[in-house]
């Protein structure tokens, strides 16, 4: 295959597309040199004339991209939650469905641990004074749409309805999410039993309780007078467990 094959149309090098894709890739790479500069030196070094200096381009180059330092941000945000679609697309469909959602949050898992600075970016406010706009939570939310069409999957359609999928899927999500920050932080290092072991674990409780419960949301639910959110509730459950 010749190595232009992509840029080419009709045998004839196009421009256009040959400079879209270099400036898809530059994109990437400035946003992964930023999220990494964000860790390493935290928000005080965030400033778009100090991106342009780690990047070596003028900060007219970053404006003209991104707009300004607002701009540039949420295209972290929004590059982390692309990068965590991909992650869950990637996983195959095999077998019973329970266990594709077991997989889904394996996944999850690896991608927290391999792109740590776009995680902590996502979800662990290493920068407390940006705010996603609605519009970008809501994109952000899409990427989880396969482990909702997964428990939707493990239930008849006529017994579950979307609002509840979702819930589900919410509670699966807030225990893995619980589960990597002790890790990330370094609270998993325990002898004889494996990070990847203790978040099987924890998933086996969550999972079969909720998809096999005849009242699975509603039952949960009935706490929300005291206060407190549904997904509490099953997280509360496995930390006696380990117990």
């Amino acid at each position: 295959m010749d190595k232009n094959s992509v840029t080419k149309r009709n045998g004839v090098t196009n421009y256009r597309v040959a400079q879209d894709l270099h400036q898809q890739e530059l994109r990437k790479g400035i946003l992964d040199d930023t999220s990494d500069l964000l860790m390493r030196e935290g928000t005080t070094a965030l400033s778009m004339r100090r991106i342009a200096q780690l990047v070596g381009c003028s900060t007219t180059v970053l404006y003209t991209m991104f707009g300004n330092k607002q701009g540039l941000v949420d295209e972290l945000y929004l590059r982390g939650f692309d990068m965590v679609r991909q992650a869950l697309e990637a996983v195959p469909r095999s077998g019973h469905p329970q266990d594709y959602i077991y997989d889904l949050c394996y996944a999850y898992r690896n991608f927290a641990l391999t792109y740590s600075t776009y995680y902590a970016i996502m979800f662990l406010k290493v920068m407390p004074e940006y705010i996603p706009s609605e519009a970008n939570r809501r994109l952000g939310q899409k990427s989880f749409q396969l482990v909702v069409d997964a428990v939707r999957d493990c239930v008849a359609p006529e017994a579950i309805a979307e609002n509840e999928a979702w819930e589900i899927a919410r509670i699966i999500w807030a225990t893995v999410h619980g589960h990597i920050g002790l890790e990330l932080a370094g609270h998993f290092d325990y002898p004889g039993v494996s990070p990847q072991q203790m978040l099987e674990r924890a998933l086996q409780a969550i999972i079969s309780t909720l998809l096999l419960t005849p009242n699975r949301i509603q039952g949960v639910n009935s706490y929300n007078c005291l206060g407190y959110s549904c997904w509490h509730l099953p997280v509360v459950a496995v930390l006696v467990r380990f117990c």
